[in-house]
């Protein structure tokens, strides 16, 4: 698996709050099949994460992986709040972005159903595309989904996690989110993962995929996708 949505760095937001805790999460993402993580550290008024000082909790954790032994390939985006991402400058985003181009978008509970299609068309213009994070999350978007679809037909990507399929979020969540994938309204699946402890939940989220969709639609969710995204090209979809 390659996880585009991985709270690892420690000390940044809500996820590790030492280098053992990220060392222990990292160790079990490996254990349940992931090899690539783009660590994706909250970019908020309540998290206004520094970029530099991201990029050296990443070099440190880098060293501290292979002291470990663990092979697990990391690069370093952001989870941007829906209010920053619409007010940042195109350098800001990029640098922010997966692939250079991909700019992770939170969709919080009461983020509105006609942001997505607003952020899509906002960030086409300086050649950059959303990816829309769980919008299982957002009630508005349960409600509504013509907008979020509207969304993807424009370019966003939609993002459902692993923690929500899992039911952290209750059954309600859950249900929306596994409904994305059922109507091929996903693009891919990521963790989420904030704190070491709870890598089982992913295992058990892959196995129930690979028990639901056909293979290849899988490997679409959580590699074939992801890859793309990290390397700046505009993903495949099924016909």
């Amino acid at each position: 698996m390659v996880d585009t949505h991985c709270h690892l760095l420690r000390g940044l937001d809500d996820g590790p709050k030492t280098l053992d805790e990220s060392v222990a999460l990292a160790a079990e993402l490996v254990e349940a099949g992931v090899r690539t993580v783009v660590c994706t550290p909250h970019l908020s008024r309540r998290y206004p994460t520094d970029f530099a000082v991201a990029q050296k909790r990443l070099v440190e954790l880098e060293a501290a992986l292979r002291e470990a032994g663990l092979a697990l390939e990391l690069s370093l985006a952001a989870e941007i709040a829906p209010g920053l991402a619409v007010t940042m400058n195109n350098a800001e985003l990029r640098r922010h972005a997966i692939g250079d181009r991909f700019v992770l978008v939170e969709l919080e509970a009461n983020t509105a159903a006609s942001f997505g299609p607003v952020i899509a068309e906002q960030l086409a213009r300086d050649g950059l595309f959303p990816v829309l994070a769980h919008p299982e999350r957002c009630r508005a978007v349960r409600r509504d989904t013509a907008p979020l679809i509207a969304a993807r037909e424009a370019g966003a990507v939609v993002q459902v996690v692993a923690n929500s399929l899992g039911g952290a979020w209750g059954s309600t969540i859950a249900r929306a989110a596994w409904g994305f994938i059922a109507r091929g309204r996903a693009d891919v699946v990521a963790s989420d993962a904030h704190r070491p402890g709870r890598a089982d939940a992913l295992s058990r989220v892959l196995t129930r995929l690979y028990d639901r969709l056909d293979e290849d639609e899988v490997q679409r969710l959580t590699v074939e996708t992801p890859r793309a995204l990290l390397a700046g090209l505009t993903p495949q979809r099924p016909d």
